[in-house]
């Protein structure tokens, strides 16, 4: 009988290990996350350093954080003092208009009787347009009014035929010095043409 001996190199132990090259991608994902934070950071410190930035030219063309300016009216007013002076700074701005908002007349040629006023509390001149309101046709512009004049009849642009019109008037507010529009107030007016 034959010895038959094989040589047979020991066996290893089975396991159910992963191999080692599955761990490398968690690593990337670990180091990804914490680009990722890192990224954020950066970002957030970019944003705080703009900031100071911001404040500190600021602060250098402003003249400084010693400023003697301050928010508000002055401590020692009382309620009444600031109301009017709130009520002079709306005057200021308004404008005031007045005009007769039922004109009758005789026929389509004869006077209207406007009665446009360009109030003397006025800061501004005047100029009026009318116009009717189905058209938009121009029925009357008036000339420019200083403040404390008035227009009290005129002539209408058109001979309007018999009939009642609902119209437009549109006051212009005009510099003082320039005549360049600076505000515009409007008032429904009726025009009543008898013959």
């Amino acid at each position: 009988m034959e010895d038959q001996t094989q040589n047979t190199a020991p066996k290893q132990p089975e396991t159910n290990e992963e191999p080692r090259t599955e761990a490398k991608p968690a690593e990337s994902a670990a180091t990804s996350s914490g680009n990722k934070r890192g990224l954020i950071i950066g970002i957030a410190i970019a944003i705080v350093v703009i900031v100071i930035a911001c404040i500190i030219v600021f602060m250098t063309t402003s003249g400084g954080s010693q400023s003697a300016v301050s928010q508000g009216q002055l401590e020692n007013k009382t309620p009444e003092e600031i109301q009017a002076e709130l009520d002079r700074e709306v005057e200021e701005g308004m404008l005031s208009i007045s005009i007769n908002s039922y004109l009758e007349m005789e026929d389509g040629s004869s006077d209207a009787e406007l009665r446009i006023e360009n109030s003397p509390a006025n800061n501004y001149k005047m100029q009026v347009d009318i116009v009717l309101q189905d058209t938009n046709e121009l029925i009357y512009t008036s000339d420019i009014l200083e403040p404390n004049s008035h227009i009290q009849s005129a002539k209408l642009l058109v001979d309007l035929p018999k009939g009642s019109y609902s119209c437009l008037a549109k006051f212009y507010a005009l510099d003082l010095e320039t005549d360049e529009v600076v505000g515009e107030a409007r008032a429904q007016i009726f025009i009543d043409v008898l013959n």
